[in-house]
């Protein structure tokens, strides 16, 4: 049997589903952690447990195209990844752009939740809201930036979203925020370095970039060769065109 999944969504099922139905799911696992890019800490990374969320909502706050919870060296830790593409129709991709475009939608009061940076900001809202007040704090509400969509944000009633956020609850001390995206990796350390590590927002409370990390999706894909994750990498030809461009995206 044969599956294949569209886009971004249909790639990071096939990753995480291989890995985990591999015979060395935790090692190789770890394997993939320690190929994301933290730009402003280190982190050593020796998961011996791993729980995994896939496209979960949590209402006002945005889906989580992945959600890890992990138990690393006996620490509960907590990852949310937000995965960018570079779709057939669009010439390129990169992070300048995305940012220019955050900056923009600030200056303009007219914020786009798509942003990645916007849905990074919204998952670390969440679990420093989370972190103070508890479920309770995210029924109550909690502010948001003039100019986003919803100035105003909860988590509501759903019983599947409240039974995800309660799965949050052990593991909120300590969190990161994700991005894969479609650049290739020197750009994505060069504006770590030189642009992002200093700014901040005009009306972003909380904002705080340290827990942040990436990998390109080339950098993933060389992970799955390396690995011989064989699904994974027909997915990444199945979708050739719709996930990074070759030319533009690489792994150094």
């Amino acid at each position: 049997m044969e599956i294949f999944g569209y886009s971004e969504r249909g790639m990071l099922n096939s990753l995480f589903y291989e890995i985990a139905c591999s015979q060395n799911d935790l090692q190789l696992f770890n394997e993939f952690l320690k190929s994301i890019y933290f730009p402003y800490k280190a982190i050593n990374f020796q998961i011996s447990e791993a729980k995994l969320l896939i496209e979960q909502s949590f209402s006002d706050f945005g889906d989580a195209d992945a959600v890890l919870l992990l138990n690393n060296q006996g620490n509960n830790q907590i990852a949310f990844i937000e995965a960018k593409v570079k779709t057939s129709q669009r010439e390129r991709w990169n992070i300048s752009e995305e940012f220019g475009e955050f900056t923009k939608g600030i200056a303009e009061n007219n914020i786009n939740s798509s942003n990645l940076l916007v849905q990074l900001y919204h998952k670390a809202r969440l679990i420093k809201a989370l972190q103070d007040g508890g479920i309770k704090q995210l029924q109550n509400g909690v502010q948001f930036p003039k100019g986003s969509s919803k100035e105003y944000r909860k988590i509501g009633d759903n019983e599947v979203v409240l039974r995800a956020v309660n799965l949050l609850v052990p593991y909120c001390r300590d969190a990161f925020f994700i991005g894969i995206v479609p650049d290739n990796i020197s750009s994505l350390k060069a504006f770590y370095q030189d642009t992002l590590k200093d700014y901040k927002p005009s009306g972003f409370q909380e904002w705080n970039i340290m827990n942040l990390g990436c990998i390109s999706w080339a950098c993933v894909e060389r992970f799955c060769s390396e690995h011989k994750l064989r699904r994974t990498i027909e997915n990444f030809r199945f979708n050739e065109g719709q996930i990074y461009d070759k030319n533009q995206g690489n792994c150094r």
